[in-house]
């Protein structure tokens, strides 16, 4: 492997790291932002996260998934995407979703809230066992995003001027001044079709993508795809890393006072932005949430792949345990958010123990699992006949 693949490697563990990692404390806050009061920054924070978070899990995943593809077959690929997407969302369906449901019913009533408890919140087998994937979105929109790319793919391989004239067109835009503020517009022209300011709402809600949703989403995918690659590229993205970075999060202090909408994705919790309920000045919003996304994007990505250079065990280890993580921790986190509710412990406190204690729990049942198989595969090993 080269010194250049091995960069690459690092730095996108790195990314997958953080951002699953950041998942956890990201969703112990929106579990906050229900309970009692107007914690602001709780809000500001949410909302930031939430512009760019999700977007950096798709554009990393359609990297991985050109990478993979050059290695390998379509037809290999296909059949992987359902080994590793399509059976873990069907097992987590039956399994880590209803378990989720039960916690979250009985932190309802435990839970501190504004207004009254809704129906989806009773214990009933029906809100128990419901289809509604909760945090499992992400793999059904991915698995997807993911058989399609890989169709678009084959498509493209029999034009190979079209493919060519594709990736020279991105690595102009991406050595351009106008990348950001022409993905922001494509982003906002797509977000447009829905209400509310940013990509929430009802992502959750059904195993079948909402069709905005499904292609902001794919939009971000493709990004990466076309990132995967072009090393040129990613050095690129190093330049000017840490002012990408600083600029998206002076950029987002304006723009959350202006257009946060508390209906987007928080439960029509905290106080609105002073220009939010203005419909005509969407399509600004919109786009102003596009710059500090793609932004702060930008600058994470350029800031990790410039500073992670070497190998780490722990963060590979970690990059390891990142789907088992994402899988698990929403029935942790419930549990322990709803426990300490009923404790006189301070909010700050509290969020800090959830947090650290679902980490703990997921790589903790991570390392079980992962011994557990290796202690049955050594037994087979021993006993295998001849």
């Amino acid at each position: 492997m080269s010194e250049e693949r091995s960069q690459r490697s690092h730095h996108l563990d790195a990314i997958r790291v953080s951002a699953i990692l950041l998942l956890i404390p990201y969703h112990a806050a929106r579990y906050v932002q229900k309970g009692d009061g107007d914690p602001r920054i709780v809000d500001a924070v949410v909302w930031f996260v939430h512009a760019w978070h999700m977007p950096l899990f798709f554009a990393i995943s359609g990297f991985l998934a050109a990478s993979a593809l050059r290695r390998s077959t379509a037809a290999l690929q296909v059949r992987a995407r359902f080994r590793r997407l399509g059976l873990p969302l069907a097992v987590g369906m039956l399994t880590v979703v209803p378990l989720a449901n039960l916690f979250v019913i009985g932190a309802a009533t435990l839970w501190p809230r504004k207004g009254a408890l809704p129906p989806k919140r009773e214990l009933d087998l029906a809100n128990v066992f419901s289809f509604t994937p909760r945090h499992l979105w992400f793999i059904s929109y991915l698995l997807m995003i993911s058989l399609l790319a890989i169709g678009v793919w084959l498509a493209i391989q029999r034009a190979p001027r079209l493919g060519a004239a594709l990736k020279r067109g991105f690595g102009q835009l991406m050595r351009s001044w106008w990348a950001i503020p022409v993905l922001a517009g494509v982003s906002a022209a797509i977000l447009i079709t829905k209400t509310g300011w940013v990509a929430g709402g009802s992502a959750s809600n059904s195993l079948i993508p909402a069709p905005t949703l499904f292609a902001y989403y794919s939009f971000f995918f493709v990004f990466g795809w076309l990132l995967s690659g072009q090393s040129d590229l990613v050095e690129h993205l190093k330049r000017g890393a840490w002012l990408r970075l600083a600029t998206g999060v002076l950029i987002a202090v304006p723009a959350f006072l202006l257009f946060y909408d508390n209906g987007d994705f928080t439960g029509n919790v905290g106080t609105p932005g002073v220009l939010a309920e203005i419909d005509e000045l969407r399509l600004y919003g919109l786009f102003t949430v596009g710059i500090v996304c793609w932004l702060t994007l930008f600058g994470i990505w350029g800031v990790l792949a410039r500073y992670v250079r070497k190998e780490s065990r722990v963060l590979r280890y970690l990059a390891d345990a990142s789907f088992w993580i994402y899988l698990v921790h929403i029935p942790f986190l419930v549990a322990l958010q709803s426990s300490l509710s009923t404790t006189g412990l301070a909010i700050p406190v509290r969020w800090g123990l959830a947090v650290s204690g679902t980490l703990a729990l997921a790589v903790g049942s991570y390392a079980l699992i992962r011994g557990t198989r290796r202690l049955v595969r050594g037994y087979r090993l021993r006993h295998a006949p001849g």
